[in-house]
């Protein structure tokens, strides 16, 4: 391994993240900048050594994407108001939630935002984590450009932002209620909110489509262990567990999904008599769904339903079965079920790229983004309820396949 490899793989281990191209090109430009003149081979070799941590962190923050802005993917945030935020408001206590990864604050904001709407208890608290000391810099001072606030409700922005020299700002009383901290998700521990050991809300939105396999499963895992037992796991809609776990289950409301520590079944007061089987394990088959299946699906059997609906529906029942327990090569089966019912689900096939990338079958991955992505430039994508941003679909997208091609 040559001494620009050796960088590059202590980038991904220390990251997590499988770099593109582009993020090699930006990687060996901050180093050589960092090294100031020392040979790559003892720069690297100090980077893995506590007296280059400092570097390491300048380092791994030229690999994070820190373009966003406020209330982003409107639908997934109604539904986590109305589905979560408002249900936990009601306990009358302080809520702590956690956004991991939250580049220059956006995000903070507008969870800040959302529970004030939720009529959330005041001594609520949210915390907002980076790898880049500079993104958090930006992310304390709560300005804003127009831009970044356009998708704010008018009515919160007349209320709760301030205009100055720099931008809009957000209100003291609102910031008040904020922290940051440096916090690398690939290194341990992971932080606690102010009051307790877990979070009622875990946010952790368009982080996880830069991992490699190994280091989602290891965030992932992380993460549910800071989660309160009635609380929420918030991915992006590019980023749906694809694979059984046994620590989370999905929980579909109001057009998103999110996930939730998994609740055990009720231990039997007495042993049932007679000898017994072993229980097969909950990934060898798919659950079945405690409601009837969607109208399309009901309808489909009776010859009432396009396909393409049935291939819809299908599709979103695939990815609530996937997370509850269904072994992945179901999971396969059923997102090509949908495809071939409803080809034009772009993000059916983006997803079925994400398994097969995870499973190491990178050009049959190659082929699915592609696919998507094809699907997506020639206007033929039909959005679904958990993909409505075509755009940012593509991005991610865009995204694997430059991961996939270095």
């Amino acid at each position: 391994m040559n001494d620009l490899e050796a960088l590059f793989e202590l980038v991904t281990r220390r990251s997590g993240c499988a770099l593109s191209r582009q993020q090699r090109d930006r990687v060996t430009e901050a180093a050589q900048r960092l090294a100031k003149g020392t040979p790559l081979g003892l720069f690297v070799a100090r980077l893995d050594r506590p007296e280059g941590a400092r570097e390491l962190l300048q380092l791994l923050s030229s690999v994070s994407v820190h373009k966003t802005d406020l209330f982003r993917d409107e639908q997934q945030l109604a539904a986590l108001e109305e589905h979560v935020l408002v249900p936990l408001a009601q306990k009358a206590r302080a809520l702590q939630l956690w956004s991991a990864g939250c580049a220059t604050g956006e995000e903070v904001a507008t969870l800040l935002l959302l529970l004030e709407r939720a009529g959330a208890h005041p001594a609520s608290r949210v915390l907002g984590t980076d790898l880049s000391a500079a993104a958090l810099e930006r992310a304390r001072r709560f300005t804003y450009s127009e831009e970044a606030v356009r998708r704010v409700p008018s009515a919160l922005t007349t209320r709760f932002f301030e205009r100055t020299a720099e931008g809009l700002a957000l209100a003291p009383p609102l910031r008040s209620r904020a922290r940051f901290l440096e916090h690398n998700l690939m290194e341990t521990p992971y932080p606690f909110p102010e009051v307790g050991t877990q979070f009622d809300v875990i946010v952790c939105r368009n982080v996880l489509i830069y991992f490699t396999p190994e280091a989602v499963e290891r965030t992932v895992t992380a993460l549910a262990e800071r989660l309160a037992p009635e609380g929420a796991l918030v991915f992006s809609a590019s980023e749906p567990l694809l694979h059984p776990r046994l620590d989370l289950e999905p929980l579909r409301v109001g057009g998103a999904f999110f996930y939730r520590p998994r609740r055990q079944p009720p231990a039997p007061t007495s042993p049932p008599p007679g000898p017994t089987k072993p229980a097969r394990p909950s990934s060898v088959s798919p659950p079945r769904p405690s409601a009837p299946p969607p109208a399309p699906i009901r309808a489909a059997a009776t010859g009432e339903a396009a396909p393409e609906q049935e291939g819809e529906a299908l599709f979103s029942l695939v990815l609530e079965w996937s997370a509850a327990g269904q072994d992945d090569r179901e999971t396969e089966k059923g997102l090509r079920r949908a495809l071939y019912l409803a080809p034009q689900l772009a993000a059916a096939r983006y997803c079925l790229g994400r398994l097969l990338e995870q499973r190491g079958e990178r050009a049959d991955a190659m082929t699915e983004y592609r696919r998507a992505l094809s699907l997506i430039e020639q206007q033929q994508a039909k959005p679904t309820p958990f993909f409505l941003n075509l755009e940012r679909l593509a991005g991610a997208c865009r995204l694997a396949l430059a991961r996939l091609r270095q």
